[in-house]
């Protein structure tokens, strides 16, 4: 709704011709407002509200108000809309000492800045939210559209200590974890995401953490941990908010202590239930746990078990294009697990007798300190191809995980196809 109460309405960005939104009189550039009488707020809304049927769908076009008969025989009557939201993206009141956004160096994409917090995004993207800002109203739509499964920031089940990480008041803190129960019980699940801060909520908090969210808040699928991300910009100019890198000493023990925590689970609940980001384990140089570690891959888009999916991946797309071409084969990753794709690149190697190297981006993009291919933009890529050489003849092997779940965008919204543009090489994109 806009400030008179009037819905905003969805605009229609392309409609699929012989489409029956197309035998509607739907055209590109209308504004859909409701379908059967339902206002709707958001892509969701207009999946939930359609059927396979004879439908009244309202909609603007040019200011005026029109309304036709929309006869969708199937799933899809063929309208793609510009936003998935259609209203107004809910973004985060909170001040999380760490947040990643704030240590977004300047003059990059606005969307970049944008903090949101809205479970509709968190729903469709994996986005994770706070639930801090959740209202009886919101909790009543997840629970009657079952929109499950949702992605949540805990940091801390002790309502001090995550307000003290999100920088928001204990209240807030306390609304969230609330929020996070009540999911649990109507049945919608929750993966949830750890920043491990050191000193802040590691050790005695995040075992209570951990125990707390397996016996405490039912709808609970996974818990992921991943450290802090800290740019030596952001904490010499801010030198108050107590945080520090993860050393290699906090790696060691918090992968000892997770290892502990699994077999206790896989007995209790027969998955692992919380599971560690790769950069953990490259960070001192301990050998990626096997696939079974993760289950069914939970939070994948959250850097944990994205090093391991990737070397399955290279290996077996590698042996399948070892008779691609003369050329070289270039496996794409971040500075963090450089080690790893040249061990394995070296192996492939000699396996298959062909050149097979990595190619190591530095991350422009969010500065050095951000060192996993996850968050690598296009132009990252780019910058990187240019230093190593790439040629016509040469293919590059490039993560999924570098990529938006429709394989189609990098975070600096280059397109896969803007980048084989700008590069000579082969592009092939290596799926989990």
């Amino acid at each position: 709704m806009n400030a008179s109460g009037k819905s905003l309405g969805g605009l229609v960005e392309s409609v699929i011709p012989g489409s029956p939104a197309a035998a509607a009189g739907i055209e590109a550039g209308d504004i859909i407002t409701s379908l059967d009488g339902h206002i709707l707020h958001d892509v969701i809304d207009y999946q939930f509200f359609l059927e396979p049927r004879a439908q009244l769908l309202e909609f603007r076009r040019g200011g005026q108000r029109s309304r036709t008969e929309l006869n969708n025989s199937g799933d899809d009557p063929g309208i793609f809309f510009s936003s998935v939201v259609f209203d107004r993206v809910r973004t985060c009141s909170n001040e999380c000492v760490f947040c990643f956004v704030d240590q977004v160096p300047a003059d990059r994409r606005a969307p970049l800045y944008l903090k949101d917090d809205d479970f509709r995004l968190s729903f469709l993207h994996g986005n994770f939210i706070t639930l801090n800002n959740l209202r009886q109203a919101d909790l009543d739509r997840v629970n009657s559209q079952r929109l499950s499964p949702l992605h949540v920031s805990v940091h801390a089940i002790d309502p001090g200590v995550r307000a003290r990480l999100m920088g928001c008041r204990l209240s807030a803190a306390e609304q969230g974890l609330a929020n996070l129960k009540q999911l649990g019980q109507d049945g919608i699940e929750t993966h949830i995401q750890i920043v491990l801060c050191p000193g802040i909520n590691d050790g005695a908090v995040l075992e209570a953490t951990v125990s707390g969210l397996a016996q405490d808040y039912a709808g609970v699928v996974s818990v992921g941990i991943v450290p802090v991300a800290l740019g030596e910009l952001y904490l010499s100019e801010n030198p108050g908010v107590g945080l520090r890198q993860v050393t290699v000493a906090d790696a060691a023990t918090v992968i000892d202590a997770v290892d502990n925590w699994q077999k206790r689970f896989r007995l209790e609940r027969g998955t692992g239930f919380v599971y560690l980001a790769d950069e953990f384990f490259l960070k001192i140089g301990r050998p990626l746990p096997p696939p079974q570690y993760y289950d069914d891959f939970f939070q994948y888009e959250n850097g944990i078990g994205i090093a391991v999916s990737f070397v399955a991946a290279a290996e077996e797309m590698v042996g399948k294009l070892a008779d691609s071409g003369p050329g070289r084969i270039f496996l794409l990753t971040g500075t963090l697990a450089a080690r790893l794709v040249l061990d394995v690149a070296l192996e492939l190697s000699h396996s298959l007798n062909r050149d097979i190297r990595p190619l190591v981006a530095e991350n422009i993009l969010f500065g050095p300190h951000v060192t996993v291919a996850g968050l690598l933009g296009g132009r990252d890529i780019i910058a990187a191809a240019s230093t190593a050489g790439l040629n016509r003849n040469d293919l590059l092997l490039i993560p999924a995980a570098a990529l938006d779940s429709a394989a189609e965008r990098f975070l600096d919204d280059m397109t896969i196809e803007e980048l084989q543009e700008a590069l000579d090489a082969r592009i092939v994109i290596a799926s989990r």
